[in-house]
């Protein structure tokens, strides 16, 4: 029986993986160090910005260097921030979804963006008051594909909802939205169901979902419940 539905975030609700590209790649070029599109969607995807941060510029000196890390992040933020402001874009079909969704059931956001990117830019799109618990990219030590987000997601809903240990929800019991990858192996390695959206990747690399779709356009609660047996 489905239960809860837990959503990742970029790539899912806001359209915004060009604009982390972009921002890392003007932080990256800065240093020296070019990067693809394709390269960073094949890499990053399901990465917060310290480890993307790693990756592109771990061979270089300058990220051993005393507060370099902070102040990379912090420049790849700011590039994002006015990036956003600008351009924030909402996948079709997901704003309704969510609002529909939020009227049976606990919703829940588990992504490794920051907190506060991920709280405006819901605040932006009145959807704030639809999820009980948000976990970001401050809130967990392991990143996806590690299954600790959406562990933790689910800990922190059961808590919100003030449920007795006999009646908690059960990872058996949850849907994740997701589109990448990582994010998928993260669910399933935390025992729950996923709804795959080929957003980002291809749906060919989505494969480990339960079922994979190229958008939540005109996708209603009937159409995923059944992934639960009704």
């Amino acid at each position: 029986m489905l239960r809860a539905i837990l959503f990742d975030f970029d790539g899912v609700i806001l359209d915004s993986e060009d604009l982390h590209y972009e921002a890392f790649r003007r932080v990256f070029e800065e240093e020296g160090v070019s990067i693809t599109r394709e390269v960073y969607y094949r890499s990053c995807l399901g990465f917060n910005d310290v480890e993307c941060i790693r990756w592109g510029l771990g061979e270089t000196q300058k990220i051993d260097e005393p507060g370099a890390l902070e102040e990379l992040t912090r420049r790849k933020s700011l590039y994002y921030d006015r990036l956003l402001e600008n351009q924030m874009r909402f996948f079709p079909g997901v704003s309704d979804f969510i609002r529909a969704a939020a009227k049976q059931y606990p919703l829940a956001v588990a992504s490794m963006a920051l907190r506060r990117e991920i709280e405006f830019t819901l605040k932006k799109a009145s959807l704030s008051d639809l999820f009980c618990v948000i976990v970001s990219g401050e809130d967990v030590e392991r990143t996806k594909p590690d299954p600790e987000a959406y562990q933790k997601a689910l800990s922190r809903l059961n808590a919100h909802l003030s449920l007795e240990p006999a009646r908690s929800i059960r990872a058996s019991e949850c849907l994740v939205i997701e589109d990448s990858a990582a994010g998928i192996g993260s669910a399933k390695a935390a025992g729950m169901r996923v709804l795959g959206l080929a957003h980002t990747e291809d749906a060919a690399r989505l494969t480990e979902a339960d079922r994979v779709l190229p958008s939540l356009e005109g996708i209603s609660l009937e159409d995923v419940e059944p992934l639960f047996g009704g």
